[in-house]
C-alpha cells in the first residue's frame, strides 16, 4: 500500500465526493429529459385526442396521463423525487387488476359455503318428508 500524506489524501478525497457529485448530477439530467420527453408526448396525445373528436373516456384518459407526466417533470425539476412512476398509465392499470383479484377469490367462498348450506337445508327437507 501506498502511504499518503494527510493532503493528498484530503485532496483524493475532495475529488471522489466531486466526481460522485458530476455523476449524480448526470442522471439526474437523465431522467429530467426522459421525464420531458414524456410530459411532451402526453401533451401530443392529448391534443391529438382533442382535435380528433375522440370520446370523452380517452381524452379523460390522455388528460390524466399528460398530468401525471407534468407532475412527475415538475417534481424532477424542483429536486423533489415523485411519489408516482414515471409511466402511471401501465402502472396504474396492474395494480387495479391485482386488487380485483382477491374481491373474486373472497366471493368463492361465500359461493361454495351457501351452496354447501342450500344442499344441507335440501338434505334436511328431504328427510322430514
Amino acid at each position: 500500500m501506498v502511504k499518503l500524506d494527510e493532503e493528498t489524501r484530503k485532496a483524493l478525497l475532495l475529488f471522489n465526493r466531486r466526481a460522485e457529485a458530476a455523476e449524480s448530477e448526470a442522471v439526474e439530467d437523465k431522467r429530467l429529459a426522459k421525464a420531458a420527453k414524456a410530459k411532451d408526448d402526453a401533451a401530443r396525445a392529448l391534443k391529438k385526442a382533442q382535435d380528433a373528436g375522440a370520446e370523452a373516456d380517452v381524452i379523460a384518459e390522455a388528460d390524466t396521463a399528460y398530468r401525471a407526466a407534468l407532475k412527475t417533470w415538475q417534481d424532477l425539476r424542483d429536486g423533489v423525487e415523485p411519489e408516482e412512476p414515471e409511466e402511471p398509465a401501465n402502472e396504474s392499470e396492474e395494480p387495479a387488476n391485482e386488487s380485483e383479484e382477491p374481491a373474486n377469490e373472497s366471493e368463492e367462498p361465500a359461493n361454495e359455503s351457501s351452496e354447501s348450506t342450500e344442499s344441507n337445508d335440501d338434505k334436511q327437507s328431504s328427510d322430514s318428508e
